[in-house]
Order: structure tokens, then C-alpha cells, then sequence
């Protein structure tokens, strides 16, 4: 059984973190990402694009931003099809061809 078909949202509330793999096993499994504003995250999920970036400590606004969510779930919809459009490319095909064109210059 997929356990993460029971679930919509994934909240990650770290106050550092570079690239964590969970939120990008998240943004692959089509859950809504939202995060806290720290590290290497932004450069990861573009705010309101491929997902929700909140500044640490406020979890007044992590309430806000999963009952926002919660209560309009295109937008949720579209933020969980950018992001998973967004890890594709990390595919290692994908990647490797990229590696290959910048070590043959």
C-alpha cells in the first residue's frame, strides 16, 4: 500500500537544511510542499511555484498556509505538478547527459 496517497501536504520545519532528499522524495511523491525559508531550500522551491516557503519559527503561518491549502486544493494541485515536474530533472538520464556535455567542453 502507497502510504503517501493518504496524505496531501508535506511540512518541513527545519531551521537549516541545504537540499534535504525529504523534501524532494516529497515534491516526487505529488505531495504540496511547505517549508521553512532556510539554506538551500529557496533554491530548491520557488515560493508559490513549486511550493510554500515560510520563515522559521512562525508556525502561526504553517497553520495558515496548510488551511489555505486545505481549502483551495487546485492551488495545491498545481504547486504539487510544478514541483514534481521540477524533481524530474534530477533524474540521473537526465543529469548524467548534462555532466556529459559540460566535461566534453
Amino acid at each position: 500500500m502507497d502510504l503517501s496517497k493518504e496524505y496531501d501536504i508535506f511540512i518541513n520545519t527545519t531551521n537549516f537544511d541545504n537540499t534535504p532528499v525529504s523534501v524532494i522524495e516529497g515534491m516526487a511523491l505529488g505531495l504540496t510542499v511547505i517549508s521553512t525559508n532556510v539554506g538551500g531550500i529557496p533554491f530548491l522551491i520557488e515560493n508559490n511555484a513549486t511550493g510554500i516557503l515560510v520563515e522559521p519559527k512562525e508556525e502561526h503561518l504553517f497553520a495558515e498556509k496548510i488551511l489555505h491549502l486545505i481549502n483551495h486544493p487546485f492551488a495545491s494541485e498545481n504547486l504539487s505538478v510544478n514541483a514534481r515536474k521540477l524533481v524530474e530533472t534530477f533524474d540521473w538520464q537526465k543529469v548524467k547527459t548534462k555532466w556529459d556535455v559540460i566535461l566534453s567542453e
